[in-house]
């Protein structure tokens, strides 16, 4: 098999971190989701070596302090923090704040292609095997041709 899925109940997750590296068995890429409870926040500031991290809120409010600002956040924000910047995140005195942080290291030669609007313009098209609920659809067939062309043109 070569992917992994686990489920996880956003209104019930463990309080603080939740690291999925281990449920995951990721590589690549840093995961976890922090629910911080009401008026509660980390106790320290943080900053990496080299890791990005990017902190999106799926629910609740609260804040994030970077290198001195306090910034509000509500769902749906996405703060994407630098390696030096120093953070630290609370929840609202009245609502408590739940997270996915996913950190990752700079992508080295990535991407490929100038003005490629992706970081690592790494994919292969398979452009003879469609996915089933596509599959005879002469309108997505003409379509993958146009993509096709455009990209061999590149």
């Amino acid at each position: 098999m070569n992917y992994k899925k686990q489920s996880y109940d956003f209104k019930n997750l463990n309080p603080w971190l939740n690291l999925l590296r281990d449920d995951l068995d990721l590589k690549g890429v840093a995961m976890g989701f922090a629910r911080i409870p009401a008026g509660r926040g980390y106790t320290f500031m943080h900053q990496h070596e080299t890791q990005e991290e990017v902190y999106v809120v799926l629910s609740g409010k609260g804040l994030i302090y970077i290198d001195g600002e306090n910034i509000d956040l509500s769902p749906g924000d996405i703060v994407k923090v630098d390696p030096i910047a120093k953070r630290a995140v609370k929840a609202h005195d009245h609502s408590e704040l739940v997270c996915l942080i996913l950190g990752a290291l700079p992508a080295e030669g990535f991407p490929r292609k100038a003005g490629n609007s992706t970081l690592i313009d790494d994919g292969i098209p398979d452009w003879d095997h469609l996915p089933p609920w596509v599959e005879g659809n002469e309108k997505v067939i003409e379509l993958n041709k146009k993509i096709r062309a455009k990209r061999e043109a590149e």
